[in-house]
């Protein structure tokens, strides 16, 4: 055979060889059998993200990582079990459009991995890992949506707290009132921010006959009631990383807050006040001035609001919202109305299923 022809054979099974390789998921065999214990938490905490991303999507079954079947946003190893053993907990996306707006978590088990995927119950965005009541144990705060007027509207979220309890990861919000209560103060000095640059003209901001930073209600919290309606799109803090996302700052802030934003802000604040027994109808006051507005988004965003105060005199408005000119927001009104009648005291358990490797199923898209 003609030596050129040898040669240019050789290299073409070669080229395939390399592109089949290079299209096939070879995970990193010390993750699959390493030792997950936590004194190697540094060493894993400092793996690479394709090493992990190439990990979990040999867990699932996925061979083609390219940008459109999703990426990493990032990763953290922590002992949410208490039990001496690691878990991975990612922030991750599936693809299409929503970003980083998936958590999962990876359990090593004798026969393989446990994988327990939040996004089963709805969006959710990673806030942090931290032992929150300071007794050795570690929790996952999760940000769910809660309220929204659209993609073009800012998202309130709400940070679900869940932990290990036996079977699967619960939310525990219930049990973490100085938290909120933290989280609640932290909104008061954002609003009293924006607030004051709208005063000042350094930003459009609506005033409202409400303000969350002054309202007499947020000076005494008392914990009764779990968290309310939920609902869908992209979160007010979505960083697409495992750290824990900065408030802004009100000494410092330079940049004016849009007007959705004062109204995430607010509905953030109300919901908090809502959980913790200050005022059963927080927020009710700017929700029917939201309500009235010319902008259909914002009357969108009312109705989610008005679901979750979930009053009498709540729900009367939201019927009014439900016969909206606007065909979405009469829509969104009406799917309220249904959802307020059955309101979420708790997320549910994130239970998980068995992975072993190379035969997972993927996550729906």
């Amino acid at each position: 055979m003609n030596k050129l022809i040898v040669a240019a054979a050789s290299f073409l099974v070669f080229s395939c060889l390399s592109f089949a390789e290079a299209q096939t998921t070879v995970p990193d065999p010390g993750l699959l059998s390493g030792d997950w214990s936590v004194k190697h938490a540094k060493s894993l905490n400092a793996e690479s993200r394709d090493a992990v991303w190439k990990f979990v999507n040999n867990l699932w079954g996925n061979s083609d990582l390219s940008p459109p079947n999703g990426k990493l946003c990032d990763f953290q190893f922590a002992d949410l079990r208490h039990s001496g053993e690691l878990s991975l907990v990612i922030g991750d996306d599936y693809g299409g459009t929503a970003e980083c707006n998936n958590v999962d978590i990876f359990d090593k088990s004798g026969t393989g991995f446990e994988y327990y995927w939040f996004s089963q119950t709805g969006p959710s965005y990673y806030d942090e890992i931290d032992d929150l009541a300071r007794d050795g144990n570690q929790e996952l705060v999760v940000d769910r949506p809660f309220d929204s007027g659209g993609i073009d509207h800012c998202t309130a979220t709400w940070p679900a707290i869940y932990a290990w309890t036996g079977t699967g990861y619960s939310d525990v919000s219930s049990n973490f009132k100085s938290y909120y209560e933290e989280q609640l103060a932290s909104l008061q000095k954002e609003i009293a921010t924006a607030e004051a640059q709208d005063q000042a003209g350094n930003g459009a901001v609506p005033q409202s006959r409400q303000s969350a930073a002054e309202s007499p209600a947020l000076a005494s919290p008392q914990v009764k009631n779990g968290p309310g309606v939920t609902g869908i799109v992209t979160p007010r803090h979505s960083s697409g990383s495992l750290e824990t996302p900065a408030l802004s700052d009100s000494a410092t802030s330079e940049e004016p807050i849009e007007a959705s934003e004062i109204m995430c802000l607010k509905a953030e604040a109300y919901k908090i006040e809502r959980f913790l027994g200050v005022s059963r109808d927080a927020g009710m006051r700017d929700a029917i001035e939201w309500a009235k507005s010319d902008d259909p988004v914002d009357r969108e965003f009312a109705a989610n609001a008005l679901a979750g105060i979930g009053t009498a005199e709540a729900i009367e408005d939201l019927k009014t919202l439900s016969s909206d000119p606007d065909r979405n927001v009469a829509l969104g009104a009406k799917a309220d109305l249904a959802l307020v009648k059955t309101p979420v005291a708790t997320y549910p358990m994130i239970q998980g299923e068995l992975l072993t490797p190379n035969v997972g199923n993927p996550p729906a898209k």
